[in-house]
């Protein structure tokens, strides 16, 4: 997708106002590989090539075309460039000055939380990836032959799907336990093709096998509930209440037979078994955390579809004070409304809308009195590393003496090609080391993460300065 297309008609032109035309020369270089970074490319006309120039003769890593971007890691972080960035046959380039586009965020916040946000799901198939250098040794024809190979193999693998599930319709007049099991096992093989490809293909090859195979198969896949959620949505992710909300009540649905047994393979998978799993571990951290008699405040941002609130029912009822519910979404804040627990008599529940975006940058408009336990659910899955550091620094600015942070995010799983390229759900997997240094980043104390039998990591940490809330 054109990456201004993510943007409103207003938003786009406030993004155009400030940037620079930028016209690119026959076999002229853009960016060289060691050079500052900062500044963002977007392709308006022509082709940019990403080479390595350490190779003799010269090899062509990625090719972007109309609407791409280019320069988004560096424009992140301000890290060096990592490759060269050429055109062969002439191009025409739009560029923002990093300075210039950080002034505009800083006096519009909502679109600066926007343009991250966009910019982090781009680059959350490249954080778990391998690196654009990983295809080194491909050459342009080489790799446009790979493509081919690639959508062909995708055709093959859909094909196959196809076949077996025409099978179990055929066998479902018969004997339903049967067309189960027949139709659990296509699935599972599915899964085996896409992790080989994973392993196999290049990264250009893997997102065009995966994505040909999405497309074959769409028919079936959106007769699952759970299909039908993440790829026909405008936001189908965890942060979008409906999809989680599925995920986490754990019952298949969908249209048919055929339907219900996709639901059933999906809700089994280890992401969706590893999103049960930490809420439920979150859940049990948030209870320990509450003081004995003391009121308590709490502040659950992002709270999964109101089955957070929820689950802390039988533990809120012994506590004293106030819990804030905060999320972007207001469909989220109304299911919360909705499902929420019948009024307790010494605790308040409140809900915030606030632009998760621009919580995420630090930028968040709403002002909430010092915490005691402060809960950031599901959103460290969409955010690259320096806006999880972000993100939490927010949050331990937010604490009162003594507070606790919890923190949720997912490990890797075999099953992430599923959700990557057929549920179209890309997220950022995380280590257990690399999501305990975001905390320690943030300048949290007493970092601890804990892991899930599947793939859900639960972090903790706690106020960084006694006595300042």
């Amino acid at each position: 997708m054109d990456f201004l297309q993510r943007f409103t008609e207003r938003e786009r032109e406030r993004l155009l106002s400030v940037a620079q035309v930028v016209e690119v020369s026959r076999g002229q270089t853009l960016l060289r590989r060691g050079e500052p970074g900062g500044d963002l490319y977007r392709v308006e006309d022509g082709q940019l090539e990403v080479t390595d120039t350490r190779s003799q003769p010269l090899i062509v890593l990625q090719v972007f075309g109309k609407g791409s971007m280019v320069g988004e890691m560096s424009f992140l972080d301000e890290s060096p460039r990592s490759a060269d960035v050429r055109t062969t046959e002439g191009a025409v380039c739009q560029r923002w000055e990093r300075r210039l586009l950080m002034k505009v965020f800083q006096e519009e916040p909502s679109l600066g939380a926007r343009f991250y946000e966009m910019v982090a799901r781009m680059l959350s198939e490249r954080v778990r990836d391998q690196t654009i250098m990983s295809s080194a040794g491909k050459g342009r024809t080489a790799a446009t032959r790979g493509s081919e190979r690639a959508e062909a193999l995708g055709r093959a693998e859909g094909d196959k799907v196809r076949a077996r599930f025409m099978e179990v319709e055929a066998l479902l007049k018969r004997d339903r336990g049967l067309a189960r099991q027949g139709a659990l096992t296509a699935l599972a093989n599915l899964q085996a093709s896409l992790l080989d490809g994973e392993q196999r293909l290049s990264h250009l090859d893997r997102m065009e096998f995966g994505s040909t195979v999405a497309r074959e198969i769409h028919p079936y896949l959106v007769r699952s509930r759970l299909g039908g959620l993440a790829i026909e949505r405008a936001s189908g992710h965890s942060c979008d209440p409906a999809t989680m909300h599925h995920i986490l009540a754990n019952k298949p649905e969908g249209d048919g037979d055929i339907g219900k047994f996709i639901d059933e393979w999906l809700l089994g998978l280890p992401t969706s078994i590893g999103l049960r799993e930490r809420q439920a571990a979150a859940v049990r951290l948030i209870n320990e955390a509450f003081p004995g008699e003391a009121a308590v405040r709490v502040l659950l941002v992002n709270p999964s579809a109101s089955t957070l609130l929820r689950d802390l029912h039988p533990y809120l009822q012994r506590i004293r004070g106030e819990v804030l519910c905060v999320d972007g979404s207001a469909e989220a804040l109304a299911l919360v409304d909705t499902q929420r627990p019948e009024r307790l008599r010494d605790l308040r529940v409140k809900l915030v809308q606030e632009d998760l975006g621009a919580v995420c940058l630090g930028n968040a408009r709403s002002r909430f009195p010092p915490q005691d336990i402060l809960v950031i659910d599901s959103l460290l899955d969409y955010v690259p590393e320096r806006l999880g550091v972000a993100l939490l620094g927010w949050a331990a600015g937010q604490m009162a003496p003594a507070g606790k942070v919890i923190a949720t995010a997912l490990g890797d799983a075999p099953d992430d090609p599923v959700f990557r390229h057929l549920l179209g759900w890309p997220v950022v997997r995380r280590t257990v080391a690399g999501l305990g240094g975001l905390l320690d980043g943030a300048g949290l104390l007493d970092a601890r993460v804990q892991e899930t039998k599947s793939c859900g990591l639960v972090a903790t940490g706690r106020s960084p300065v006694p006595g300042v809330g």
